[in-house]
C-alpha cells in the first residue's frame, strides 16, 4: 500500500517575528512526530540550536535564504529526509526572516510525497505597521504576506487594544482576505488539526523572472568568541550597535551565570533567556545578524561587541 503523502507547513515572518518560538509552543504541544527544516540566513544556523528537542528531528539549512536558491542545499535535505524510510506525522519548515515562504511551499506542491497544508506568517504585532511601510524592508515584508492563509498575530501582550486593532489593519492592507489569529496555545492546535484534514487548494505558479534576490538586499554576519558577557557592557554595546543591524541572536555565555544563555535583539530591543536546546555552540559566543545591504563592515561590528565582554577574556 503506498503512505499517503505527509503535510507540510511553511513558517515565515520577518526577522523576530517569533517563529522559532512559534514552533517551539506547536512542538511542546506534542500529539505528533515532527520533522522540523529550519532555515537560517547566517553562515551558523542557530536557530536549529533554539528548537526545543522532540520526538522527532530537527534539520538545519543555513548559509543562505532558501527561496533564493531552492536547489541544492534544501533539496538535498528534504530528499535525504524523504528516504530515510522515518515516518513522520508532519514536516515543518521555518523560513529565513527575509524568506518568501512561498518558494518554498511550491516544493510541497509538485513533491508526491508531500501535500501542502498551511503557509504561515508570523507578524509581529509591536511593529508591523512600521515594516511594511519601512523603505529599507517593506517589500520583503509585504511579499511574504502575498500567498499565506494564515497570519499568526505574535507579542499581542506586549501592546494595548489600539495598536493590536492597528495590527491587524496593517496585515488588512496588505492581505484584505487574510485569517488573521493569534499566538494563543489553542490556535496552534487547532493549525495542526486543520492541517491533517485538509486538502491543499495551492496552485503551483511560474517562477518569477524577477524574483527578489534576497543575498544581495540583505547582509549576514557571525560573531564568535570563547570569552563571555559582561551584562552590563552589554547592554551599554547593544546601544551603540548601528541601526542597520536589524537583527542579532544567538547563544552566550555571561558573566556569573553557571548555564549558556541564549541572546535575542529586535532593533534596540534585546533580552536573555534560559537555552531549550543541548546543542553544542561552536564558541562560548556565537551570534548571527542580519541587516540591510549597507551594513557596516565586520570588523566595526565585531570592536563594538568585544567592548561587551568580561574582563576576563579581554585580558
Amino acid at each position: 500500500m503506498t503512505a499517503s503523502p505527509t503535510p507540510v507547513t511553511v513558517i515565515g515572518g520577518f526577522l523576530g517575528a517569533g517563529k522559532t518560538t512559534l514552533l517551539n509552543r506547536l512542538l511542546a504541544a506534542g500529539g505528533a512526530r515532527y520533522a522540523v527544516l529550519v532555515n537560517d540566513f547566517g553562515d551558523i544556523n542557530v536557530d536549529a540550536g533554539l528548537i526545543a528537542s522532540h520526538d522527532g528531528k530537527t534539520m538545519s539549512l543555513a548559509n543562505g535564504c532558501v527561496c533564493c536558491s531552492i536547489g541544492g542545499g534544501f533539496l538535498e535535505t528534504l530528499g535525504s529526509l524523504l528516504d530515510s524510510g522515518q515516518r513522520f506525522d508532519h514536516i515543518v519548515i521555518e523560513a529565513s526572516g527575509v524568506g518568501d515562504p512561498w518558494r518554498i511551499a511550491e516544493i510541497a506542491i509538485v513533491e508526491p510525497a508531500l501535500r501542502l497544508g498551511r503557509v504561515v506568517v508570523v507578524a509581529d504585532a509591536t511593529r508591523i505597521g512600521r515594516l511594511i511601510n519601512d523603505p529599507r524592508v517593506g517589500d520583503t515584508v509585504r511579499n511574504q504576506f502575498a500567498k499565506c492563509d494564515v497570519v499568526l498575530l505574535s507579542k499581542t501582550d506586549l501592546v494595548d487594544e489600539t495598536v493590536h486593532a492597528e495590527a491587524k489593519c496593517a496585515v488588512l492592507s496588505i492581505r484584505p482576505d487574510a485569517v488573521i489569529e493569534t499566538t494563543a496555545n489553542h490556535v496552534l492546535t487547532k493549525i495542526c488539526e486543520i492541517d491533517a484534514r485538509r486538502s491543499s487548494d495551492f496552485r503551483a505558479d511560474e517562477v518569477e523572472p524577477e524574483s527578489p534576490d534576497h543575498e544581495a538586499e540583505f547582509r549576514r554576519w557571525a560573531y564568535r568568541r570563547d570569552g563571555e558577557f559582561d551584562r552590563r557592557r552589554l547592554a551599554s554595546a547593544v546601544q551603540e550597535l548601528p541601526p542597520q543591524l536589524l537583527r542579532l541572536k544567538g547563544n552566550c555565555r555571561i558573566a556569573g551565570e553557571a548555564s549558556p544563555m541564549v541572546f535575542q535583539m529586535v532593533d534596540k530591543a534585546w533580552s536573555l533567556s534560559p537555552t531549550v536546546s543541548d546543542q553544542d555552540s561552536p564558541a562560548a559566543i556565537t551570534l548571527v545578524g542580519v541587516g540591510t545591504s549597507n551594513l557596516p563592515p565586520a570588523r566595526d561590528l565585531e570592536a563594538i561587541l568585544d567592548t561587551a565582554l568580561a574582563a576576563s577574556a579581554t585580558s
